[in-house]
């Protein structure tokens, strides 16, 4: 497969994905706009004290007379700061220094900054550019240039109240009276033409992000590998910031930068995860699987996710799954886990892609279903119970966990339930001649009724025949894992949920018949029977074996238990089918012994858990 087949197919596969959960009501809790004072005591960064998670960067600008030259002429002429004037030099920032941009510079004095931690910086700087690496994609110059100088103009005086500066690399740092990241100040408010000068007696410390986290520990390699996905996927990329960009000189009429400040974009945390592990403005707890735990999930994963020889971009499909599945639904913001941090004794936590309370019950059937949210994440068979070691980074915390307990049912394995109304469930109609296919219509049960939400979503369908030989319906199941034990289920309503005055309230019998895929991509079907484990009998009038319905009360009906070889998940068409048949013989409606009327509710599969 060529690359660019891979970034075509995984790109149309991310919007599947999202116009899925669209379709599924999935109103995903994703709001960014968090209360800086609920941070305000969350983390302990480093010795200036407690350090916020923001949602806005406060930039605290503050109007100072401005002296004579440029800050790069300032540096150049100390001779405290002559190693780090060595490194501004190398990267380039002299000019940025020295142009009409305004900055405010921390720089560490020689006492502490050795003119081998220059060297090591500047040959860092060096092979990496080689790399092709520049700007703030140049480490070298994110987490030491960039993290000791600020936008704007900033000065400090006795009464300065502690606060937080955003320096040019997007991270938050802690601006007191008298320290700068908790590095103690040697001279302060030096102003010059175009900013102000301090000096530290330390070098400001660089503190990761969550996802920057995640390439510097060995342990989280898998992690890593996932996250920063190059070639042919491509959903890592750089955003240009020209806000927070230096302007240089205008050439052909066209705007060039002497420092371009660019911002990771990642379409797998912001549209899939809904967690943007990589905004310093956020707050988030994450859990990461260690390089063991990953290859457990994944071994698990990797046969959920075999999909049929032709399906298009099946490489693409079966190596993204099984991955993005592990760690689904593993961020949570402290927006709607406000505690999280400050007590082991939590209910409950919920994730960005948790689902609202009704909607679990429009989409799963049940209030009682909550993927996403977990209960007493701290209990010994909590989702944190595993937790080996934490690491603080400048937007939350990551937590490491060798062994992953997680409910399964709660991320990957989820019921797929067909409701009867739904768009994407009735796939046709059998019959011979479109005039003499079965009837399908509507019903909705009205609240006076005694089985007023006892049928989902108060509404179900009625399957009427119209005659002997076209008696069925075929539904489809989208979604559908492979090598996963389903039960499966037909939801029948009786007629009084309609009216209760009724009069056509004989059971009914009707067989199906499942379709699917083998790893060929060739249809296959069969027939089901007493072998599938399914509630079914036998009818001597018909000679079948059937599923018998009760009039009498919301009839939940297990069909059987049932895996299939191929998967189908966020494919465009459906491949697992299930075809319902009426099976009453004429004259056992004349005796009025059944009736030909299937009223369905819904289909579903469960996915059927080992003990």
């Amino acid at each position: 497969m060529s690359n660019v087949y891979s970034i075509y197919d995984m790109k149309r596969s991310i919007q599947r994905h999202i116009n899925s959960l669209k379709s599924k009501v999935y109103r995903i809790k994703n709001k960014m706009s968090f209360n800086t004072t609920l941070y305000t005591l969350l983390f302990t960064l480093s010795p200036l004290g407690l350090i916020s998670c923001t949602d806005t960067w406060d930039d605290h600008y503050k109007s100072v007379t401005m002296g004579e030259g440029n800050l790069w002429e300032s540096i150049k002429n100390n001779q405290e700061l002559s190693n780090f004037a060595k490194v501004i030099e190398a990267t380039g920032y002299d000019k940025s220094l020295a142009s009409s941009q305004v900055f405010t510079v921390f720089a560490p004095t020689n006492n502490s900054f050795t003119d081998a931690d220059a060297n090591a910086i500047i040959s860092k700087y060096q092979t990496e550019l080689a790399k092709g690496l520049k700007g703030e994609k140049n480490t070298a110059i994110k987490e030491f240039v960039m993290n000791h100088i600020a936008l704007y103009n900033y000065s400090v005086a006795n009464e300065t109240a502690d606060t937080t500066i955003r320096m040019m690399n997007g991270k938050s740092i802690g601006l007191t009276n008298s320290t700068f990241s908790g590095k103690n100040f040697t001279s302060i408010n030096k102003q010059t033409g175009n900013g102000v000068l301090f000096t530290i007696d330390d070098v400001a410390n660089y503190i990761p992000n969550i996802f920057e986290y995640a390439k510097m520990d060995e342990e989280l390699d898998s992690v890593r590998h996932f996250l920063y996905m190059s070639d042919p996927y491509q959903f890592h990329v750089e955003e240009f910031k020209e806000s927070e960009s230096v302007p240089g000189e205008i050439i052909k009429g066209k705007q060039h930068y002497l420092d371009s400040v660019t911002v990771t974009q990642n379409e797998l945390l912001n549209l899939w995860l809904k967690a943007k592990l990589n905004n310093e403005d956020s707050c988030y707890y994450t859990l990461m699987p260690t390089n063991k735990a990953w290859k457990e999930q994944y071994d698990k994963n990797i046969t959920l996710f075999q999909y049929d020889k032709k399906v298009a971009g099946r490489d693409s499909l079966m190596w993204v799954f099984p991955r993005f599945f592990i760690l689904t639904g593993m961020q949570f913001s402290k927006t709607t886990n406000p505690l999280l941090g400050m007590t082991e004794n939590l209910d409950s936590i919920v994730s960005p892609l948790a689902i609202s309370y009704n909607d679990r019950k429009l989409i799963f059937g049940s209030y009682d279903i909550k993927p996403f949210q977990f209960e007493n994440p701290y209990a010994p068979d909590g989702i944190f119970s595993t937790v080996k070691s934490k690491k603080v980074c400048s937007n939350g915390v990551v937590m490491k966990a060798d062994k992953w307990n997680v409910d399964r049912r709660k991320t990957v394995l989820m019921n797929i339930v067909m409701e009867a109304e739904g768009r994407s469930t009735l796939d046709s109609l059998t019959g011979a001649i479109p005039e003499a296919k079965p009837s399908w219509t509507s019903t909705t049960v009205t609240s006076d009724n005694p089985f007023y939400n006892k049928v989902s979503n108060n509404m179900y369908y009625t399957l009427i025949p119209a005659n002997l030989k076209d008696m069925g319906a075929l539904f489809d199941f989208w979604n559908v894992l492979s090598n996963q034990k389903y039960d499966m289920y037909v939801v029948t309503a009786p007629a009084t949920a309609g009216d209760i005055m009724a009069t056509d309230t004989l059971p009914t019998r009707f067989g199906v018949t499942l379709y699917w895929h083998d790893m060929d991509g060739n249809e296959v079907s069969k027939v089901v029977s007493e072998e599938d484990g399914g509630e079914i009998s036998y009818d001597s009038s018909t000679r079948k074996n059937t599923f018998l319905v009760d009039p009498t009360r919301v009839h939940e009906i297990h069909i059987g238990t049932f895996e299939f070889p191929t998967c189908s998940y966020n494919l465009p068409e459906a491949q697992v089918k299930a075809l319902v048949e009426i099976n009453v013989r004429g004259s056992d409606v004349t005796k009025k012994i059944y009736t030909r009327s299937l009223r369905i509710d819904q289909l579903k599969l469960v996915p059927h858990m080992e003990e």
